[in-house]
């Protein structure tokens, strides 16, 4: 099984990579729910549990998708990639992520 912390982790630095991405990205219904939900700590933790296909993340302490519903927790896996991938959120450590300055500014606009 491939470890999703790593694969986010991965994620998250080819982000680095990018540049003059924040400007241009729309972000969708899913992923604004994600940043209105981490702004006001920052973090997210991802929980791989081995019964499911997707990771749980929690964003800001609340649980995205639900652990019952597989296409729910892909649905919200999918847009925390996107999120990566477009430089608002950055790997911390481990299991830990959190939100970029521009990450913070995104979240308090949607």
């Amino acid at each position: 099984m491939i470890n999703p912390i790593s694969t986010l982790k991965d994620w998250c630095e080819l982000a680095k990579m990018g540049k003059g991405l924040l400007n241009k990205h729309f972000p969708s219904e899913t992923e604004k729910e994600i940043l209105r939900s981490a702004a006001r700590t920052g973090e997210f933790h991802i929980f791989q549990v081995d019964q499911l296909a997707y990771p749980i993340i929690r964003a800001g302490g609340i649980q995205m998708g639900n652990e019952n519903d597989p296409a729910s927790l892909a649905m919200y896996y999918d847009a925390f990639k996107q999120l990566c991938e477009n430089g608002y959120i950055e790997h911390a450590g481990g299991a830990l992520f959190r939100l970029t300055s521009g990450g913070f500014g995104k979240a308090r606009k949607v």
